[in-house]
């Protein structure tokens, strides 16, 4: 079709030559055709929260062993989020606090989802050796923080 051919009859013709030469469609394109829609509007359902406070740059050089308690906090316009390491899990409160759901992500796939209590408090198992970012919806909040190691 050319620029000076473009009008809705055309359009309409030539889009229902191209959808009848394309045959049945698959699983697989069934799937990413889903996959690809449930990302559509992500930007606009999230709000991204950035990390604001580090506890290992507070520290110093004098202070970063492995265990020493490293606790850092993602500020968003609706919400913060304070976490700490504890052993294998995340431990932390939402402020302001309310109940509602938390999932750690990890940047191979890994995903792991807790309650969020009424005073805002969670606890998520930690993907092991991977960055991660958490996912928050809990009263008014909606948010994802940036991704982190921890």
């Amino acid at each position: 079709m050319t620029a000076e051919s473009w009008d809705d009859d055309a359009m309409l013709h030539e889009l229902a030559a191209a959808v009848r030469d394309a045959g049945h469609l698959t699983g697989r394109v069934r799937t990413a055709g889903t996959a690809a829609w449930t990302w559509r509007g992500i930007d606009e359902e999230w709000e991204l929260a950035s990390l604001t406070y580090d506890s290992l740059i507070d520290a110093g050089p004098a202070v970063r062993a492995a265990d020493a308690g490293r606790t850092v906090l993602f500020t968003g316009d609706t919400a913060e989020v304070q976490v700490e390491r504890d052993g294998e899990l995340l431990v932390g409160q939402v402020i302001p606090p309310a109940p509602g759901r938390l999932t750690a992500e990890g940047a191979q796939g890994h995903r792991t989802e807790s309650e969020v209590d009424e005073v805002g408090c969670f606890s998520v198992a930690l993907p092991a050796g991977e960055p991660v970012r958490l996912r928050v919806n809990a009263g008014a909040a909606r948010l994802v923080t940036d991704w982190i190691r921890m």
